[in-house]
């Protein structure tokens, strides 16, 4: 049997218990029913609030194994990918790579360019992993078009338009308040005529979206998920990068 490529993502471990805590809310309820029946209105709002949390629980699990399935994961890349008009030759900066499936996607649309893979590895990053990375690069096959750097998408290294193309996969949640710093280096880094990407969730789009327009990128958003824009001048960012 081939070698596969590692590109789990796992559920956070508190949301892995979806069968206990539906059975706990119900029993709560119960419970609560039963013990408070004499005063109707205030069992039934607390009766509600615990069967709540057991729904709320438990939507949230469904829709977090599907996110992190790995063949819906397969097609959400191809999906992401497929919107940007590859001629083969180009250079690529894929900001908090993880374990690599949005970089080896690219890198197999790629014929003589080559894409960067960035993130900060540290201690206790779970099943991302720099070494994953590698791996997955050689049995993927293709070692020669990618490199792995350790490098904070908040203070790029790299030369202003130095990438084709900057994309950016289920990273911008994490940024926080540093967001816009985030997405200013992505543009900073990103040549005239580039195509900055980002795929996250919708909240994170929204706002990825507001401030690329902000910045002077042409904007197109594909879906909740996914927004694409193209740089259009050298001087698209209005103000220094920040330090």
């Amino acid at each position: 049997m081939p070698e596969q490529p590692d590109y789990d993502l796992h559920l956070p471990k508190a949301l892995t218990y979806p069968v206990p805590v539906a059975l706990v809310s119900a029993g709560l309820a119960t419970l609560l029913y039963f013990l408070l029946r004499r005063m109707p209105v205030l069992a039934g709002v607390l009766c509600g609030l615990s069967l709540l949390v057991g729904v709320v629980y438990t939507g949230v699990h469904v829709f977090l194994r599907r996110l992190t399935n790995l063949q819906f994961r397969l097609q959400a890349r191809d999906k992401f990918l497929d919107g940007i008009p590859w001629r083969g030759d180009e250079n690529v900066l894929d900001v908090g790579c993880g374990n690599g499936i949005l970089t080896m996607g690219v890198a197999k649309r790629l014929t003589e360019g080559k894409v960067i893979g960035t993130d900060v590895w540290t201690e206790g990053s779970g099943a991302n992993r720099l070494d994953v990375f590698v791996e997955n690069a050689r049995i993927e096959g293709v070692a020669d078009r990618v490199e792995i750097q350790n490098e904070n998408v908040r203070n790029l290294p790299y030369d202003d338009g130095a990438f084709d193309v900057v994309i950016s996969g289920l990273t911008v949640h994490h940024l926080g308040f540093d967001t816009e710093r985030a997405v200013r280096e992505m543009v900073r880094v990103l040549r005239p005529g580039g195509w900055l990407a980002v795929y996250d969730e919708p909240s994170s789009v929204f706002y990825s979206a507001r401030l690329m327009r902000r910045l002077g990128l042409m904007v197109e958003r594909k879906t909740t998920n996914i927004v694409y824009g193209t740089k259009q001048s050298a001087t698209t960012e209005p103000e220094a990068r920040p330090r």
